[in-house]
């Protein structure tokens, strides 16, 4: 494993890179055309986003090194508002219409955001934590991008079934609820 003062000096830069990597990939091959398409889907992400960083804001799960900017909330809120927005609208995009594209093409995504998160963690910029690791991240975003596409088509059904399963994340890890503002 890479530690993270290896590449402290590089932090800011390859944050800025990858963040830039995702807007470009997004301005090149996402369908800006109709992005009123995806709008609603987008926010449902942010907002899903935004409530974990919320429920668990004193015991994370994982986390994003702060590196670039002052706080762990602003850094948060970059990955959020750049990377998961350019991530839904280039994935819904170009979601086929074959079932057997289709599964292809979702295990195409969990496998590029796997490992996009291996790399940043295996050079320190993301970290795990209270029992959150790499094979729980395989998982949720198995779920993740199939919620996506729920929404997408079915978006009430989408709100419905992500509250059992946000419960059941809170259970799982024991988030204390308590410890909350």
């Amino acid at each position: 494993m890479i530690t993270r003062g290896a590449f402290a000096g590089r932090e800011t830069a390859i944050q800025i890179l990858g963040s830039l990597i995702f807007i470009l990939a997004a301005w090149r091959w996402a369908d800006w055309k109709h992005w009123e398409r995806y709008h609603t889907t987008i926010l449902y992400k942010i907002s899903m986003s935004l409530l974990y960083d919320v429920l668990t804001y004193n015991y994370p799960l994982w986390v994003f090194s702060d590196f670039f900017v002052p706080t762990h909330t602003i850094n948060a809120l970059i990955v959020t508002f750049i990377a998961f927005t350019c991530t839904v609208l280039l994935f819904l995009s170009h979601y086929p219409s074959s079932i057997g594209k289709q599964v292809l093409y979702i295990a195409f995504w969990v496998l590029f955001n796997c490992g996009i998160e291996l790399s940043y963690h295996l050079m320190g910029l993301f970290h795990y934590d209270n029992g959150w690791n790499f094979g729980w991240s395989i998982a949720f975003n198995c779920m993740m991008f199939p919620m996506l596409i729920l929404h997408h088509k079915k978006p009430l059904i989408a709100y419905v079934l992500s509250i059992p399963i946000i419960i059941i994340l809170l259970l799982i890890f024991d988030v204390p609820l308590d410890r909350m503002k």
